[in-house]
């Protein structure tokens, strides 16, 4: 079915005009010529908005189908309805309508997915409401969708090099420039909302604990976004809240003279994470193959690995196998390593044909070569030194094991595994690049508490 029409391309020239007179306003309000960070923003943005238009472009085109046109056919549905009244289409976007309404009965039966808890439905709620604005046309709706996710993604920018000042070229790679981060995280689709939470959520958790700044009125903002990113995919929430929260702890502790207080509330969220493990890998998988049980999920995977494996190979040739394991937890658990490894490195160059190895490829070599620049010693000395470190390789390391056992074909795996890429970029960088005023002063810090104590 042919979504994007004659009309999209062209309305596509003036909605690109509004979208980049936004964007000017705002960083030539909040970046003036002299701010350091203000040559990294336009291009960024305007990479994000050429991948929201190349992401329709290729599902309409190449794949001729897909989630995103999925996502847009309900869209579709949504607005038409207000041909037959306001009242019918309010309903349908708050999802209070039931499916056999018969008053909504026409609409509902086109729907692939229904509730607004549903995070497919989400998405083309969102879609539909930014469609008033675009007379349902995708790709000048992609568009907005992608010029206000990037705000969510400049604020995990902006809270990164407040830490790290002297970084903030080479950060600007990690969090606004990662190729298939940017492809991916840009098009309508649920990771592009994922990836845009997750800055806005780090981004208040740092006024809230580190600048201690409308504590009550930052935090609700957070557990909103925080919401979202559950209703959408549950189980980064798993994975991220963790590691976010120990982070915080991290940036309380140079407010809080209490180092007792401060190593209990670490070490409580330390085994807060590691029980994340079990609930993430439960979880994905569940959202996978549709079962609650941890134990029955991964014994249905294991049922059904290897046909998931020959099927992707016989269609595209990508797909891989960590090998077999035990349908039990400690099977998965053991996996963890393979399933990292998987994530952050694969497919090797020897195992794709796709550009996707040459980013794999990078991150392989720039984690041995960060590795033998600090020792491994120093490598460990300096992550338990610095709270902004734990964060980045908790969130990676769990988020990645979960995506790494759970899925079959390195196709996906390249589009589930963004949300941690930026923050194991970020990680890699910070750890390359010996630390200097930030050591001096955390070493101010610990004096100044040794002193108090």
């Amino acid at each position: 079915m042919q979504y994007i029409t004659i009309t999209d391309f062209i309305l596509l020239p003036i909605y690109l005009f509004i979208v980049f007179i936004f964007a000017a306003h705002f960083r030539n309000k909040y970046y003036p010529k002299d701010h350091p960070l203000r040559r990294y923003f336009m291009p960024a943005f305007t990479l994000k908005i050429v991948g929201a238009v190349l992401v329709g472009i290729i599902y309409q085109y190449y794949y001729k189908g897909g989630d995103t046109l999925n996502y847009w056919h309900q869209t579709q549905v949504i607005n038409s309805s207000i041909s037959d009244s306001f009242w019918t289409w309010l309903r349908l976007v708050t999802g209070r309508a039931e499916i056999y309404d018969v008053d909504v009965y026409n609409y509902t039966t086109q729907f692939y997915w229904y509730g607004i808890r549903t995070p497919e439905y989400l998405i083309s709620v969102i879609g539909a409401l930014i469609g008033l604005f675009t007379m349902t046309t995708y790709l000048p709706t992609a568009v907005i969708f992608a010029g206000i996710s990037f705000i969510g993604v400049w604020k995990l920018y902006i809270v990164f090099t407040k830490l790290y000042p002297r970084l903030s070229k080479q950060l600007a790679y990690a969090f606004l420039f990662i190729p298939s981060v940017v492809f991916w995280g840009s098009g309508f689709l649920k990771d592009t909302i994922t990836l845009s939470c997750m800055g806005w959520v780090t981004h208040f958790f740092y006024i809230i604990f580190y600048e201690n700044k409308k504590i009550v009125a930052n935090s609700v903002f957070a557990l909103i976004f925080l919401y979202i990113i559950y209703i959408i995919k549950s189980y980064i929430v798993m994975a991220f809240l963790p590691a976010i929260l120990l982070w915080g702890v991290g940036l309380l502790s140079y407010k809080i003279k209490d180092t007792r207080l401060i190593l209990f509330a670490r070490y409580f969220l330390y085994a807060s994470a590691i029980g994340g493990i079990f609930v993430v890998g439960g979880k994905l998988e569940a959202e996978m193959f549709g079962e609650y049980n941890i134990e029955s999920v991964a014994t249905k995977s294991f049922v059904t690995r290897d046909y998931l494996f020959r099927i992707s190979n016989e269609q595209d040739g990508s797909a891989y196998t960590l090998g077999d394991f035990d349908p039990t937890i400690m099977g998965m658990l053991q996996q963890a390593p393979a399933g990292v490894n998987v994530t952050l490195f694969r497919p090797y160059l020897w195992e794709a044909r796709k550009p996707i190895v040459l980013e794999s490829l990078f991150f392989l070599i720039f984690s041995i070569v960060v590795i033998f620049r600090n020792n491994p010693i120093r490598v460990v000395q300096r992550i338990l030194s610095d709270e902004t470190l734990q964060f980045c390789l908790i969130f990676t390391l769990v988020f990645a094991f979960a995506v790494g056992i759970s899925t079959s074909n390195f196709g996906s795996l390249v589009r589930y595994k963004i949300p941690c890429l930026p923050f194991y970029t970020a990680f890699l960088i910070i750890l390359y690049y010996p630390p200097k005023q930030e050591l001096l002063l955390r070493k101010e810090r610990d004096k100044s508490r040794k002193q108090v104590v």
